[in-house]
């Protein structure tokens, strides 16, 4: 589990890293004093799976506000609210569009810490085999095996199944966290379902459809050897 914890208070931030450091499930915790340097890795690629946002910031926007933009920009990333003054704010927290996934009083107790968070883990084993995408004002859950391939289309990404697609906004980098071992990533712009892959053929992958797909020149080696390892496993 990737975690990011957003509070502009030192002692705050180095106490949840510590708290977290001891959860055997969770592998990285990012620390952000700062909510510009967090929204700046964000832009950059990077992915959590659970923020832990402060509520009251010192500035015009409260963490409520950074949620909501949150939600928009990474929906499947989920908030966990950290406040002093959880009261104060339940109304806005539960009217305001956010992946709400707790809220923790301050100072945060390791029991709590953990329950909220093998909650939050259960959910995300139980929705295993899908793809998870926010399409047409709702979020959709694509089983994994009935897409034939992904591909990045300025900034977005269409999900192609055999009859129909979906345009998300959701960037490929950030979708394929979700994927498993029978998609392989050809191209930057393309990633194929192998169980659909008819022919790998030059710089080209040839679907049961018909359907081509590039192979980058960066990527042939690396991709032909995954290709051939995941029908080799199969037979």
């Amino acid at each position: 589990m990737k975690t990011a914890i957003c509070d502009d208070q030192p002692e705050v931030l180095e106490e949840l890293k510590t708290k977290l450091s001891r959860i055997p499930f969770v592998k990285k915790i990012h620390t952000y004093s700062e909510i510009n340097a967090f929204w700046t890795e964000l832009q950059q690629g990077e992915y959590f799976d659970v923020v832990f946002m402060d509520i009251d910031w010192e500035q015009s926007r409260n963490g409520i506000d950074f949620a909501e933009q949150l939600a928009q920009f990474c929906p499947y990333t989920k908030i966990i609210y950290v406040t002093a003054h959880a009261l104060e704010y339940v109304e806005e927290i539960f009217l305001r569009d956010a992946n709400l996934g707790g809220i923790l009083m301050k100072p945060v107790k390791e029991e709590q810490l953990l329950q909220s968070l093998e909650k939050i883990r259960r959910e995300k084993l139980q929705s295993s085999g899908k793809l998870l995408i926010y399409c047409q004002g709702g979020y959709m859950a694509i089983p994994l095996g009935d897409i034939r391939y992904l591909e990045s289309r300025l900034h977005k990404t269409c999900i192609v199944l055999e009859k129909t697609e979906y345009l998300c906004n959701e960037r490929l980098e950030i979708l394929k966290e979700q994927l498993d071992e029978r998609f392989l990533s050809c191209h930057k712009s393309y990633v194929a379902n192998m169980d659909y892959i008819r022919e790998f053929h030059g710089r080209e992958l040839i679907l049961e459809d018909e359907r081509v797909i590039p192979v980058s020149k960066a990527r042939i080696k690396n991709a032909k050897e995954n290709f051939f390892t995941y029908v080799s496993g199969k037979l």
